[in-house]
């Protein structure tokens, strides 16, 4: 287990700063989804939900981050970035609804996800993590990509867009929510 801070992009919509604290995390109600309903985090890089806010969603009337902690570990999170045995079994999952005709030209890594949910009683994961490949620009001001070989295209992603989504407000021990992003809103700071 190693704790981790986290953070979440909201539009700023001019609201109490308090409440917005004392009532966060915010679940992501969007249809598309990546990895299914739940709370939506950058990894550790405060830079994503910088890019997030501003060259994604472009909130006309700006945008909050706001910070937290969890205690992350490789038993409650589904971890599809930095855990091969749990990537390697969503494609195994992936191959068994292949096999089953449920693979489509539409189908996401939501749609394998719930399928593993629901017919697993032992996929009891509170949380999942993945990097979202090909998400930010090559020459995006959030991008940071060194290459391995001069005139070769291989690199390395100093800054990849990593996302936990947690299942519910309170998974994997998340907390001290707190906004540090405009600087003038930010209040506390938590480690």
């Amino acid at each position: 287990m190693s704790i981790r801070i986290v953070y979440q992009t909201l539009e700023d919509r001019n609201s109490d700063l308090d409440r917005l604290e004392t009532n966060g995390p915010y679940a992501c109600h969007w249809e598309n989804t990546w990895l299914g309903n739940g709370y939506y985090f950058w990894d550790t890089l405060i830079e994503n939900a910088h890019w997030w806010g501003k060259e994604v969603r472009q909130y006309s009337s700006g945008y909050i981050i706001c910070k937290a902690v969890c205690d992350f570990n490789d038993n409650e999170c589904f971890d599809l970035f930095g855990n091969l045995e749990h990537l390697q079994w969503l494609k195994q999952t992936y191959e068994i609804m292949k096999g089953k005709g449920l693979i489509t030209n539409r189908t996401t890594v939501k749609t394998i996800l719930a399928f593993l949910k629901g017919t697993l009683k032992s996929f009891d994961y509170v949380a999942v993590r993945a990097n979202g490949l090909k998400s930010k620009g090559f020459n995006s001001d959030y991008s940071v990509n060194v290459l391995f070989e001069p005139n070769k295209p291989q690199y390395l992603d100093l800054l990849p867009a990593v996302q936990i989504c947690f299942f519910s407000k309170d998974a994997m021990s998340l907390r001290n929510y707190s906004v540090v992003y405009p600087e003038e809103y930010a209040q506390n700071e938590y480690i």
